[in-house]
């Protein structure tokens, strides 16, 4: 009878802070997620060696999409528009912008600073502020994506933040161990595994806004 008493009190408690606070119960998608992080599960290959790429070992997302019949004009439009809407979506810091705009050249130039979630549940966010910039170049039937400058603030605010570059924290050299089949220790995977993620959303949106 007392662990039952218990287990009431317990629960009236957290629908009580529940419903102080903005929580809410996660998604069948944020749920199983990151369900990968659990040991002795097999990690996809996208998220392995050679998944995050490099150029002039600087970590760089980069796509070329074709738009066959399309002029630069309309390519440029389309990508303006989606990356309007994106430094606006829900999960962009208000650091977020359209940095630079080149209509004579179709040229587009995006600063973004958003909330990159690894872990979602009831009285619980683990999250970080990430940092990116996105180069656009249009011609006709052509567009030209650069994702670069990656860099994260983690428990900001905090006596624990700290800042890395993409570089210190998801390239294949820091991710991995030296046999290279397996992640390293402490926060690299959960870093790596969710950038992959939104960078490969971000790219595959686009494309779906330039058809």
């Amino acid at each position: 009878m007392k662990k039952l008493t218990a287990f009431i009190f317990l629960l009236a408690m957290t629908l009580s802070v529940s419903a102080q606070t903005q929580w809410e119960k996660p998604t069948e998608e944020e749920t199983q997620r990151y369900a990968l992080y659990e040991r002795k599960k097999e990690i996809p290959a996208k998220y392995m060696q050679g998944g995050v790429p490099e150029v002039d070992g600087k970590v760089t997302w980069t796509k070329t999409y074709k738009v066959e019949g399309k002029s630069a004009e309309d390519i440029y439009n389309n990508a303006l528009g989606y990356f309007s809407g994106l430094v606006k979506s829900g999960n962009q810091t208000d650091k977020s912008a359209l940095a630079g705009v080149n209509r004579a050249e179709h040229k587009i130039l995006v600063r973004a600073q958003e909330w990159l979630t690894f872990a979602k549940k009831a009285l619980y966010l683990d999250q970080t502020k990430m940092n990116y910039a996105v180069s656009v170049e249009c011609s006709d039937g052509e567009c030209k994506v650069l994702i670069t400058n990656i860099s994260y603030r983690y428990e900001e605010g905090r006596p624990s933040e700290m800042h890395y570059t993409a570089e210190d924290m998801i390239a294949d050299k820091v991710a991995f161990n030296k046999k290279g089949n397996g992640f390293t220790k402490g926060g690299t995977k959960k870093f790596r595994m969710a950038t992959i993620d939104r960078m490969e959303q971000i790219l595959n949106d686009l494309g779906t806004a330039l058809k």
